[in-house]
């Protein structure tokens, strides 16, 4: 449990890290202007990639309680 509360910790501020670096940077990397609905759009894209790890996080942990209370 103490390596999932830890590493959960680190994968959470890693993104919102990123999310503050891609709500405020003026160009992407391919060299596009960044307007306020392209920045949405990647916000979005960004958001449905945290939608996937949190629930891999919740799958993770539910294996790990089912793991504790086997023994």
């Amino acid at each position: 449990m103490k390596t999932w509360k830890i590493s959960g910790s680190i994968v959470l501020v890693l993104f919102v890290a990123v999310s503050v670096y891609l709500s405020v940077r003026k160009v992407d990397g391919a060299g596009v202007a960044q307007t306020p609905e392209l920045r949405n759009i990647t916000l979005i894209i960004w958001g449905i990639f945290g939608l996937i790890i949190f629930i891999g996080y919740l799958i993770w942990l539910a294996v790990l309680k089912h793991r504790a209370d086997r023994k």
